[in-house]
């Protein structure tokens, strides 16, 4: 199945386009995406959180990275939109054969709370299990308590916590996984 397949397949099973509590649809990352999904999270990182400019860098260098891995079929890559509109993203590639990465997991300010999130994480997860890798991986900062309850509720670990100097911020760097042995979500 093509990558444009599984994420229909994932979307139509585990992400109802719209629904009476939301008007959220979920597809597919496209590569004219790419400039909403960097000035998005740099926007909110350098906002809300003072990071300064190396994080444009290391969002570059991300997208780099997964556009590269972009045609691979174990890839899961969606985007969230209200309206047409760019308001969130999630990434899904392989870090080894058995153990897959979420990266540039991102919700608009206004869209969090409504349940979108928790559909981008369920559509990589379900797509991890179907395509047989035995571990997802994810890492955040301590200053992102939300996304830490998120994972936690989806049974994700925390794994290994270490202080971190990254884009001009002391924080602490959590590395989360999920191991996908048995049961669904």
């Amino acid at each position: 199945m093509t990558f444009f397949g599984v994420a229909a397949k994932v979307c139509f099973m585990a992400c109802p386009q719209e629904n009476r509590h939301s008007s959220i649809a979920i597809r597919s990352y496209q590569g004219a995406d790419r400039i909403w999904v960097e000035d998005a999270n740099v926007r909110f990182y350098r906002t809300f959180h003072d990071f300064d400019s190396t994080f444009a860098d290391a969002v570059s260098a991300a997208m780099d990275l997964l556009e590269g891995q972009m045609s691979e079929a174990r890839s899961l890559y969606l985007i969230a939109e209200s309206g047409r509109q760019p308001v969130g993203c999630i990434f899904l590639s392989a870090e080894t054969a058995t153990v897959s990465r979420i990266r540039l997991f991102y919700l608009e300010e206004a869209y969090r709370g409504r349940g979108t999130g928790k559909r981008l994480l369920n559509a990589v997860v379900t797509t991890a299990r179907e395509k047989e890798f035995k571990t997802v991986r994810v890492s955040t900062f301590d200053r992102h308590p939300e996304a830490c309850r998120l994972y936690e509720s989806f049974g994700f670990e925390a794994v290994s916590t270490a202080r971190s100097k990254a884009f001009g911020k002391d924080m602490r760097q959590v590395d989360y996984e999920l191991l996908l042995v048995g049961g669904n979500l």
